[in-house]
């Protein structure tokens, strides 16, 4: 650890400098007239000291950097860039919110291709700054997530994901109708469903009743090549290391969902049964159907059977039905999804792989590796 001693209090113009130098840093904590901070190398030390200087921020080399406590209560804003270093706009921004960040944390690799860093704030206000956010992700091709440093905490969570779309890089019941000889039709209902333009049950039965007749042998065939979504294998790795409970709550299919279970690794899946008579799907299914509801209720059962509080809980989805689960969660976070559910959500992932789901849990790259 390095220490700087402070001659002034940095402004926010002075952050946007340190910003670019974070790429070198572990962590950097501002605490009181010192900045304290981990470099690999006195070279990198040097760099941050010249910085400093060159934005008229006086201090000198501290013998010792003093201990620093975490800072109970405020807010953690996480910063996932898409393909370039956290902007300087980031420091004005945060003056526009009259707050300093008094701990910066790199949380993937020096070398990585962007930048991910986490900024702990004091309280940010009553606002709901979702909506800006997202704004500023869309200029940046960033993911922006701002909570609560008690939704950081390291602790046993639940995390339930749907699974077409999100676990899956597609919907299988349009890969059913391909076979069947309907998928442009059925593709049309699906798209607008998880748009939210249409009640999910009635469309559910509208799309199954096209599969009737359908041979199920078919069903190997598209559970064989089911397309896995980039960073899931990876991220279901990391939660079972760390002894999260997962779980698949889908609206689409068990038979599909068994398989992602084997080969990912999941601890327990629900979803639709589909009814098989004589070799062939009758475009019924057995039992409830999975819909937006539905996941919630299931959510909850899950959490209540494993001992696990309802602020302990993660829901990812891309989907209009999804919605439901992702507001009732302690963390709900929409994943590569339609322009309503990322409207609606509290958290959104558009631009990284599925397993930046960790750096919103404030898992780093190092705690995980590849």
């Amino acid at each position: 650890m390095f220490a700087y001693t402070l001659q002034t209090s940095m402004n926010h113009d002075q952050l946007a400098a340190l910003l670019p130098v974070m790429r070198h840093l572990d962590e950097l904590w501002i605490h009181r007239d010192t900045l304290i901070y981990s470099a690999a190398s006195p070279d990198t030390a040097s760099t941050v000291v010249q910085t400093l200087t060159v934005q008229g921020l006086a201090g000198e080399n501290a013998a010792q950097a003093p201990s620093v406590a975490a800072v109970d209560g405020g807010m953690v804003l996480t910063v996932i860039m898409g393909a370039a270093d956290v902007p300087a706009e980031l420091a004005a921004v945060l003056a526009t919110w009259n707050v300093m960040p008094h701990r910066l944390r790199r949380l993937n690799a020096a070398d990585a291709p962007a930048q991910v860093l986490e900024l702990y704030l004091p309280d940010t206000g009553p606002q709901d700054r979702r909506r800006e956010l997202q704004e500023l992700g869309q200029r940046w091709d960033a993911d922006l997530a701002l909570m609560s440093t008690a939704e950081k905490q390291p602790r046993r969570r639940l995390v339930a994901f749907d699974m077409d779309s999100t676990l899956i890089e597609c919907e299988v019941i349009d890969e059913l109708a391909k076979r069947a000889g309907v998928g442009d039709a059925v593709a049309a209902v699906t798209a607008r469903a998880m748009r939210g333009e249409l009640d999910f049950r009635s469309s559910f039965r509208e799309r199954m009743s096209k599969l009737q007749g359908l041979d199920s042998a078919v069903l190997e065939d598209i559970a064989a090549s089911l397309p896995i979504m980039a960073g899931a294998e990876r991220l279901l790795r990391a939660l079972a290391a760390q002894g999260h409970y997962t779980v698949i709550l889908s609206g689409g299919f068990d038979f599909f969902a068994r398989r992602l279970q084997q080969r990912l690794g999941v601890d327990e899946i629900h979803a639709n049964c589909l009814e098989i008579r004589d070799g062939a799907l009758t475009g019924e299914v057995v039992g409830e159907i999975v819909d937006g509801q539905r996941k919630v209720d299931l959510l909850q059962r899950v959490a209540g059977e494993q001992g696990i509080a309802m602020a302990d809980t993660v829901a990812v989805g891309d989907g209009a039905n999804d919605l439901p689960m992702l507001h009732t969660a302690g963390l709900g976070v929409a994943f590569h999804a339609k322009p309503i559910v990322r409207e609606e959500a509290p958290h959104c992932v558009m631009h990284g792989d599925l397993d930046a789901l960790l750096y919103l849990l404030g898992v780093g790259d190092d705690e995980v590796g590849s």
